[in-house]
């Protein structure tokens, strides 16, 4: 649910994040639901989101102004006027010390009972969107903590829904989003963990109709996790595994055996004078 209301910013700093890409509702398609859920692309290091919800893309009339998490639904009836069938929202980010993105582009949806114009006589080519990034000769790999995908757009597309696919597993897509008419989106740790080798589609989404074809896949490589990367919280995986594992021997600390070795020194020293007195 929101939080309360962002402490409006008197003189905006410098962008200091990758914005983020909404995910949905975009592409003018209307929602299906008085309360739909918004989302976008999670960006590293950001502490919070802010969404804003307004008429028309130009956002001279912001209807709904929130700190928000992703995921989170919205009740239309209480942000939109009456009056308004379609609207535009949008999305940044925000981390610690003021850090924030650039405003996310424009996405579009329309209300559930809005009447759209029908499809008869729309103009769409029956091709599908070219992919440009990342390519099958990627080399070197690319790294897995931002990758970003880009295509060319279409006539006609509102949106473009994007998959990413293990490539022994084609089939089951490890990543499955919506944006609007971006052509190009970075997956920010969407792909950690999860394999080295991929598959990416891409085909375009009309406001009204059905979508329009795949592209073909296209496979490419990521770079395997680091050992830093793989150690939780960035620790040393060698000093964990230390950690983690049986203790097999006794430990004492430095300051414990300096005082040891100068105690032996000093009773060493002073049987010697014992000696020399007693002689």
């Amino acid at each position: 649910m929101p939080t309360s209301p962002p402490t409006p910013y008197q003189e905006s700093p410098p962008a200091t994040l990758p914005a983020p890409c909404p995910t949905r509702p975009v592409a003018g398609r209307p929602v299906d639901t008085d309360t739909p859920v918004f989302d976008w692309t999670p960006v590293p290091d950001a502490t919070r989101y802010r969404v804003q919800i307004a008429r028309t893309e130009a956002f001279e009339a912001v209807h709904y102004d929130e700190i928000m998490d992703r995921g989170t639904a919205v009740s239309l009836g209480a942000v939109l006027p009456d009056a308004d069938a379609t609207a535009c929202w949008r999305v940044r980010a925000e981390g610690a010390d003021e850090a924030r993105s650039d405003w996310s582009g424009p996405a579009r949806f329309a209300a559930p009972s809005a009447e759209l114009e029908s499809a008869a006589g729309t103009v769409r080519v029956e091709a599908p969107p070219v992919p440009l990034h990342p390519t099958s000769d990627q080399n070197p790999p690319l790294d897995q903590s931002a990758v970003p995908f880009t295509w060319e757009a279409m006539p006609e597309a509102t949106g473009y829904q994007l998959q990413v696919a293990p490539a022994d597993a084609p089939e089951d897509p490890v990543v499955d989003c919506t944006v609007d008419q971006t052509t190009s989106v970075t997956l920010y740790d969407t792909l950690s963990g999860t394999g080295t080798s991929f598959r990416w589609r891409v085909r375009p989404l009309f406001r009204v109709a059905e979508p329009g074809p795949w592209s073909d896949p296209v496979p490419f490589v990521v770079a395997p996790p680091t050992d830093d990367e793989r150690a939780p919280e960035g620790k040393n995986p060698r000093a964990a595994a230390r950690i983690a594992g049986p203790a097999t021997q006794a430990r004492t600390s430095t300051t414990l055996s300096l005082t040891v070795s100068l105690f032996a020194v000093l009773s060493f020293l002073a049987t010697i004078a014992l000696i020399i007195l007693a002689g």
